[in-house]
């Protein structure tokens, strides 16, 4: 405020009768605010007018000063907000040219250094000399560049031609490539980063511009000749760019406002300005970054800043004392927290003031008969938005003498007069009188002489937009009495002045011309267990909260449109649950589920909220409606934010015509310029969308244009089955005989006809403990070119844990995390079908264009779509070197779903690509090789050591000396062989396979002829104690790929009884050994009592000329004539454990 110091000591002489009288109005300011009109004549006049005067309030003659900058602020954000009102293309150059006349009214960068010096006084923190210059040097490259964009566009709008076109975008590319470059000097980059608080004014501008540029590529892009390809890169860019100066803008006013606060008067006085003059300049400006989206917002919108701003405290506070006056910002009464907690209000509901009675009572000093009637309390009556009900808040204390002043009409401005009372005994801070315009005066009443004064105006602090005002819509109030240090008493009693913007829509007016702003901090009430929050700083205004079921709030609108006008309806929101609501409209609900958006106890970033647009229409049945919000079922524990509603009138002749310009661009971008084949980055899923728009046309209006159109759409859909490499992509025959084709484990189903894909979806089941859910394929390398590159697309539907690896002679992994995030609900259209693909498309098309598109694999992994790259190399003709396309989830937890996988080439490689390429191939074939080399070294000892089994050449007779010992030690070998399988599935064979799976097969041969052989059963324990007698005190162990038996007491045992042959030669061959004191025994007996017995101990003796000690198996047998048919073995210990691995009794020749 100007807070205009006057020395000198005043005497009113105004006689007290009880009350003032209002009869004899006497202004206690100089300052009458149409004095400013009455020496100017109309031409003068009009230039104050704001509608399409381009120009700027600001004198080029005279210096910039605060005011001025609050001004310009100001100015920029209400011509935003009228712009955001009406179809994006009407009035862009004047509007543009309007911006740059507000930020460069002398065509230097005045205002910008202005911008820095505002913020640099409460922050206390000056810029560095070489980062301002750097900034300003950057802002008037960028001035030049946007003047010879909007020379152009100007030009080619009036006259459109190829020339003119391709000039304008050549400027507006030249434009974007400056702010992408430029930015970092306003506070990102390494050099201006320590800055960042005090360049934020600059930032949040600069943003603001480049934003809007970007939006200019989705209105003219298709007219300056761009390709849609073209036209969607910009958006992404603009989508992406409003992420990161939104989330910068956020996180370095937070920073700014921590780095302010402090503990008494003074720091408090400088964090409330850098919070006001912020919210002025910069974040009201943030927050209408979301409205440049042209595709969400294309006929306009009616953004709502429901914020509050708070003018500094009515008291006296001059720059210094004044003899024995002080000022407060001095005063040692009042903590940080105390001013914070009197002076700014909890978050609430949005309202406005009807009412407000000041109270007045008397104060005279001691000791004298001097007296001040001062401001001691008020009573406001208020009314939330569209709600007859008033509700009263009084502060501070209320006496019968009373002035009551009606605001319904709004308080636009009031200049006060603050006043410091006092002697040397005590000190009274107090507001003495005001005048609130339009609405009335309170005049001074006092007799003192010794009375410091300081008027003060809010149009300092808050200036008057040129075409709006700040209506006042509260007034809190700070009621103190203390002791300073010292004898003197200090009382005081301070308002503080609450202001909203004159353009929020008090009554929710809905028409049919323009998307309607509800936000929910409008609502007329909010449920039990609904609070009102801060908002997070981009949202202009607090925002709702709940963290269980129930009523979210009423919203109470004016629907200003036929009632036969249909719309649709969108919540934006932010939820750590995935949930339903309920959207009563009058007494008709519509439920829908809106998926979670944020980790729990996570931070409210941009990137937290979603937009849901709800695909079936509403109508309303009577002007004067409800809108009310349930909650379903209970999310105990979690958090759900609500911002607003956005109520979406449907236009259907307008829609049909941008359902048929749509559909043509999205048919048309599938073809490459000869309309021959698809352009390398069409996906199968764009030729599927592309189909489900061209089926949504009207029949009736644009029959000839559906038919054309769906005849390209099938042409599309045949070149993208032609080119995929992928044998099977609808998945009609899993596990089939067929070499190659698609192989998968337990846990993978194909779905028919779902909502996401127009063909067949996969899905894919949680693993069960080391079980891998798993599908793969492998593309034939005769389907394949040398050193190209390919590329695997998708459609993930949700997916928690899926790995997908593309394997050649290296991997390509990719993980996808991807929300269910698409569509609250599937409605039917009536068909047989059952999904109405054309609502459904609509929606899922908003969501995915309002997708972050990430820069890094940890974004990647939440996106929908998806894409892998791989490169072959020479497809060196002695190895296999196909391509493994591999989709896996290995966790519990983890699922899938998803289509329209196809394997494309994309080109050869070239340039550095290739040469990579190459040296990758020749360090990979020289790796083979070695690798080959030591695998045929151990493939021929295993096929030395397998040959050793056998008697002859076929592998039909197994050598008798042979026993369990040599298989294992030949089974040993082979499983050295590397390379046999690959590492992302067991299933898909190596570049060793071959030779490990002949050798397994003969393994598998030799152990069959061996457990045929003999007439033990088990007798490698493989099976556990099966087909064997045994107490309970023995046991079967496993080592690796070994089985053994355990006896570890003396009084343990285990028999078997089986048949033979008698009077044949039977060998006993058992392998065992024995740890600790005492024997072992294994001992072999027939029916005739004709009994032989194998002794194991610990004792250290040679074996073929071989010391053995108790830690090594050992291998002995026997030979046997068995007398009868039946046959018993039995094995028993003294002491100490005894450790069997087999024991074999087999028939051999004579």
């Amino acid at each position: 405020m100007n807070r205009n110091n006057q020395n000198e000591y005043e005497i009113i002489d105004a006689p007290y009768c009880g009350c003032p009288s209002d009869d004899d109005v006497r202004y206690p300011l100089a300052s009458d605010p149409n004095a400013a009109f009455q020496n100017m004549n109309y031409k003068e006049y009009l230039q104050t007018y704001d509608g399409d005067y381009t120009g700027s309030l600001i004198n080029p003659n005279l210096s910039i000063n605060p005011r001025d900058v609050l001004q310009t602020g100001i100015n920029i954000v209400g011509r935003i907000l009228g712009f955001l009102g009406v179809p994006f293309a009407g009035q862009l150059v004047t509007f543009y040219t309007f911006l740059l006349n507000q930020l460069w009214p002398t065509n230097d960068n005045a205002v910008w250094e202005a911008f820095m010096a505002q913020i640099e006084e409460p922050i206390d923190q000056k810029i560095s000399a070489q980062v301002v210059r750097n900034a300003l040097d950057d802002l008037t490259g960028l001035h030049d560049y946007y003047e010879e964009y909007l020379a152009a566009l100007e030009e080619w709008l009036e006259r459109p031609n190829g020339a003119r076109a391709n000039l304008v975008t050549q400027r507006f590319e030249n434009l974007h490539t400056a702010f992408v470059t430029r930015m970092p000097s306003f506070g990102t980059g390494p050099g201006s980063q320590r800055d960042a608080v005090a360049l934020l004014t600059v930032y949040a501008q600069a943003a603001n511009l480049h934003l809007l540029l970007l939006k200019d590529a989705e209105i003219y892009g298709a007219r300056w000749g761009l390709q849609q390809g073209q036209i969607n890169l910009y958006f992404n860019a603009q989508q992406e760019r409003t992420r990161i100066y939104t989330n910068h803008c956020v996180e370095t006013y937070n920073r700014g406002l921590e780095d302010v606060r402090g503990t008494n008067t003074e720091s408090w006085s400088n964090y409330h300005r850098f919070r006001r003059e912020m919210t002025l300049m910069a974040m009201d400006l943030v927050a209408l970054f979301p409205f440049y989206n042209v595709r969400q917002y294309p006929n306009g919108a009616n953004p709502q800043l429901t914020r509050e701003i708070y003018t500094d405290p009515i008291v006296y506070n001059p720059p210094a004392n004044q003899g024995i006056c002080r000022r407060w910002g001095n005063n040692p009464y009042n903590t940080f927290s105390e001013l914070e907690n009197a002076f700014i209000r909890p978050p609430h509901l949005f309202e406005r003031l009807d009412r407000l009675t000041i109270s007045r009572n008397r104060y005279t000093a001691p000791t004298t008969n001097s007296f001040l009637d001062y401001w001691s309390g008020h009573t406001l009556q208020s009314q939330h938005a569209n709600n007859p009900t008033t509700y009263e808040t009084s502060y501070g204390q209320i006496t019968s003498n009373t002035r009551l002043f009606n605001t319904t009409n709004g308080a636009r401005a009031i200049d006060s007069r603050a006043r410091n009372f006092g002697n040397l005994y005590a000190n009274l801070y107090g507001v003495s009188s005001l005048n609130i315009f339009p609405t009335g005066v309170m005049s001074e009443i006092t007799n003192a002489a010794n009375t410091c004064r300081q008027d003060l105006t809010t149009t300092e602090e808050l200036p008057l937009e040129n075409n709006n005002f700040n209506p006042l819509s509260h007034v809190t109030f700070l009621r103190f009495n203390t002791t300073q240090g010292g004898p003197l008493a200090a009382l005081g009693f301070v308002p503080t002045y609450v202001w909203t913007r004159e353009d929020v829509d008090f009554t929710n007016t809905i028409t049919a011309d323009r998307i309607t702003q509800l936000p929910w901090v409008k609502a007329s009430e909010i449920g039990g267990g609904t609070t009102v929050v801060k908002g997070p700083g981009f949202t202009g205004g607090d925002i709702l909260r709940r963290t269980d079921g129930g009523a979210v709030g009423t919203i109470r609108a004016n629907v200003n449109a036929p009632l036969t006008q249909q719309y649709r309806i969108r919540l934006r929101y932010a939820s750590t649950p995935s949930f339903v609501v309920n959207l009563f409209v009058n007494n008709s609900a519509a439920g829908f589920t809106l998926p979670s958006t944020m980790a729990q106890n996570g931070s409210l970033t941009y990137e937290s909220f979603n937009t849901l647009e709800v695909t079936h229409t509403i109508r309303f049945s009577q002007s004067d409606t409800t809108l009310r919000l349930n909650i379903f079922p209970s999310i105990s524990g979690q958090e759900v934010y609500v911002d607003k509603l956005e109520i979406v009138p449907i236009n259907p002749t307008r829609e049909a015509e941008e359902d048929l310009e749509d559909a043509k661009k999205a048919v048309a971008s599938l073809f490459t310029r000869t309309r021959d084949g698809l352009q390398v980055n069409v996906t199968d899923y764009q030729v599927d969308q592309a189909a489900n728009l061209v089926s949504c046309l009207s029949d009736e209006q644009y029959g000839h244009d559906k038919k054309m159109l769906l005849e390209a759409v099938r042409a599309a859909k045949r070149l993208s089955r032609e080119r995929n490499l992928l044998q099977d992509p609808d998945f009609n025959e899993i596990n089939s005989t067929e070499e190659n084709g698609w192989k998968a484990s337990n846990g993978v189903t194909i779905s028919e006809g779902g909502p996401f894909f127009k063909g067949r979806a996969l899905q894919l089941a949680s693993a069960r403990e080391n079980y891998p859910t798993y599908i793969y394929q492998k593309v034939d390398a005769s389907t394949l070119k040398p050193y190209t590159r390919y590329k695997l697309d998708g459609f993930v539907q949700s997916s928690q844990d899926l790995e997908i690896d593309l394997i050649h002679h290296h991997k390509v992994h990719l993980v996808k995390n991807v929300p269910d995030n698409l569509v609250s609900d599937t409605y039917s259209d009536g068909s047989c079908s059952g999904i109405n693909r054309c609502e459904e498309q609509h929606q899922v098309d908003v969501q995915l264009d309002a997708e972050d598109h990430p820069k890094d694999c940890c974004e990647a992994a939440q996106t929908h779509e998806f894409s892998s790259y791989i490169h072959t190399g020479d497809l060196n003709a002695s190895v296999d070197q196909g391509i493994w396309v591999v989709l896996q989830v290995r966790t519990t937890d983890g699922y899938a779903t998803l289509g329209n996988l196809e394997l494309v080439e994309v080109g050869p490689l070239s340039g550095e690509s290739l040469e990579r390429e190459q040296r990758d191939n020749a360090k990979w074939n020289e790796e083979v090789g070695r690798k080959r080399a030591e695998t045929d070294r151990i493939y021929q000892d295993a096929k030395q050591a397998i040959n050793h089994l056998f008697v002859d050449y076929q592998d039909q007779q197994l050598s008798p000396e042979v026993g369990m010992a040599d298989i294992i030690d030949a089974q040993n070998l082979i499983a050295s062989i590397s390379d046999v399988y690959s590492d992302a599935v067991l299933q898909i064979p190596g570049i060793n396979y071959e030779m490990y799976a002949e050798l397994s097969n003969r393994l598998q041969q030799a152990s069959y002829l061996y457990t045929s052989r003999n007439v033990v059963q088990n007798g490698d324990f493989n099976s556990g104690l099966d087909s064997w007698n045994a107490t309970t005190d023995t046991a079967v162990q496993q080592d690796g790929n070994m089985h053994f038996l355990v006896l570890s007491h003396w009084d343990a045992q285990v028999s078997q009884q089986f048949r033979v042959q008698p009077n044949c030669k039977y060998v006993l061959r058992v392998t065992a050994k024995k740890v600790g004191n005492g024997d072992g025994y294994v001992t072999i007996q027939d029916g005739a009592h004709h009994r032989e017995t194998l002794t194991f101990n610990a004792c250290g003796y040679d074996v073929n000329g071989t010391h053995v000690n108790d830690n090594s198996y050992i291998t002995k047998e026997l030979v046997f004539y068995p007398k009868t048919e039946h046959m018993w073995v039995e094995v028993s210990e003294t002491e100490g454990t005894f450790y069997i691995d087999s024991i074999e009794f087999i028939e051999t020749q004579e």
